[in-house]
C-alpha cells in the first residue's frame, strides 16, 4: 500500500497559495427575499469572526450554486440548505435526502413546517445553536418555537428539541412575555404529545399571571375555538371571575384580520363565547356593580342570566348573614326610661317631645294618649318644690319631664 503525502506550501514556495475566494454577496447571485438575506447576514455575523467553518457555511446558504436542496415551508418560502449536512445531523433527514425516499431525487423538499422553523433547523445543523427567534416577542415567534419542538421531535434531533424547549421556557418566565402564554398553549395543544410540556408550562403561566396573560395582546386573542373553553374553564385560575369574563368578551368581539389562524366571523365567535359563558363563567361570583354594568352590557348574557346571578347572591348573603325575621317591625322612638322615682306613675318610658324653656322635653305615653295637663322638671327640683307638688297631687298626674 502506498501512502500519498500531501504537500503544504510554505511561505517560501515559489508559487504561494491562492487567497481564499471572496464570497459574492448573496443578493447578487440569486433572487432571495429581503427577510432571507437578513437571516443569512444575522446568522453569519453571530458566529465568532476569523472565517470559521460555520460562518462560511451560513454565508454560502445565499448561493444557489453551492446549496443543493431547498426546504419548502408551509408559507410558501423555500429555505436553502446543504443536503449532506442535513443528512449528517438527522437520521430521518438522511433517509429522506440520500436514501431511497422520493425526496432524495428532489431539489425541493416539503417538511410541512413554517419557513421560520426550517431556517432554525438548518441553522442548528450548521452551528449547534438557534438564533432565529432572538429579539422577537410576537405571536408568530411563539408558535414557531413550539413548531420547532415538534419538528425536532419528528426529525429525531433531541439536542435541537431541548434547545427549543429551553427557548420557550425562557420566554414564558419573562414578565414582559407573559402575554404570549396563550399562543404557546394554543399551538402546543394543536401539535399534541411532543409539545405537552410546553402546554403545561404555558397553562401555569396563565394561571399565575391571568390578567396579563389574558388581557394583554395577543393574550386570549391567540386562542382558537378549541382551546378557549379549556382556558376559561380551568378551575385553578388565580384571577377574579370578572377578569375571565372580560377576556372572553374581548375574544368574542375581536375583528379577524387577514391571515388570521382562526378566520371565523364575529357572529360565530359570539356563539362560541356564549356557550363558554354558560358552561364555565360563575356569574354569581362577580360583584353586583360589575354584573349591572360590564356583564349586562355585553352580548354574551341575557337578562335572565343576570337576574339569576343576583338571586344567587341574595340567597348566599342570607345564609352568611343574620337577617331580621320578626313578624312585626319594631319602631324605635327616641326617648328615655325613668325608674326608681318612688312614684309608679312617674316611672316608665318618655318619648322625646320638643323643648320647654330651652330644656329637652319628654312625654309619657298612657294607653296611647299623651297626658300633658301637668308637668314639671325633675332635674334640679328642690325639696320644697317637690313637697308642694306632692300635696297638690301633681306628681301622680305628671307625664312630662325635662332634663
Amino acid at each position: 500500500m502506498h501512502l500519498h503525502s500531501i504537500q503544504i506550501p510554505s511561505s517560501r514556495s515559489k508559487h504561494p497559495p491562492r487567497p481564499a475566494q471572496r464570497l459574492v454577496h448573496p443578493l447578487r447571485t440569486a433572487s432571495h427575499s429581503i427577510d432571507q438575506f437578513l437571516f443569512l447576514e444575522t446568522m453569519a455575523s453571530s458566529i465568532s469572526p476569523g472565517g470559521s467553518l460555520s460562518a462560511d457555511l451560513l454565508a454560502c446558504l445565499g448561493r444557489d450554486d453551492m446549496t443543493d436542496v431547498h426546504l419548502l415551508g408551509t408559507d410558501g418560502v423555500e429555505v436553502p440548505a446543504f443536503r449532506i449536512i442535513l443528512a449528517c445531523r438527522s437520521d430521518v433527514l438522511c433517509n429522506m435526502l440520500v436514501g431511497n425516499c422520493e425526496e432524495s431525487a428532489s431539489k425541493v423538499v416539503n417538511l410541512r413546517y413554517s419557513s421560520d422553523v426550517l431556517r432554525a433547523v438548518v441553522e442548528f445543523c450548521i452551528t449547534d445553536d438557534v438564533k432565529q427567534f432572538d429579539g422577537r416577542s410576537d405571536e408568530s415567534a411563539a408558535r414557531g418555537i413550539v413548531q420547532l419542538i415538534a419538528c425536532a421531535h419528528f426529525l429525531n434531533m433531541p439536542l435541537l428539541e431541548d434547545k427549543a424547549k429551553a427557548i420557550a421556557n425562557t420566554l414564558l418566565a419573562m414578565e414582559e412575555h407573559h402575554s404570549l402564554a396563550c399562543a404557546f398553549f394554543d399551538e402546543a395543544s394543536r401539535l399534541g404529545e411532543p409539545t405537552s410540556s410546553v402546554k403545561h408550562d404555558a397553562l401555569l403561566t396563565v394561571r399565575k399571571f391571568a390578567t396579563v396573560s389574558l388581557l394583554s395582546k395577543p393574550g386570549i386573542l391567540a386562542l382558537g375555538p378549541d382551546t378557549i373553553s379549556e382556558i376559561i374553564g380551568d378551575n385553578e385560575m388565580t384571577c377574579e371571575e370578572i377578569t375571565l369574563f372580560r377576556a372572553l368578551d374581548e375574544w368574542a368581539n375581536m375583528e379577524v384580520e387577514e391571515g388570521n389562524l382562526f378566520p371565523i366571523s364575529i357572529a360565530e365567535r359570539v356563539k362560541i363565547a356564549k356557550k363558554v359563558t354558560t358552561e364555565h363563567i360563575r356569574l354569581s361570583s362577580i360583584l353586583p356593580t360589575d354584573l349591572a354594568s360590564v356583564v349586562r352590557k355585553s352580548c354574551l348574557v341575557d337578562e335572565k342570566m343576570v337576574y339569576e346571578a343576583f338571586e344567587d347572591q341574595a340567597i348566599q348573603a342570607e345564609k352568611e348573614c343574620v337577617v331580621p325575621t320578626s313578624k312585626r317591625r319594631k319602631v324605635v322612638m327616641p326617648g328615655i326610661t325613668v325608674s326608681g322615682a318612688g312614684v309608679d306613675p312617674v316611672n316608665g318610658f318618655y318619648k322625646k317631645d320638643g323643648e320647654h324653656d330651652y330644656f329637652p322635653k319628654y312625654t309619657k305615653m298612657v294607653h296611647g294618649k299623651e297626658r300633658i295637663k301637668h308637668f314639671a322638671s325633675i332635674d334640679g327640683m328642690d325639696n320644697d318644690t317637690f313637697q308642694f307638688l306632692k300635696k297638690r297631687g301633681a306628681l301622680e298626674m305628671r307625664t312630662t319631664i325635662f332634663i
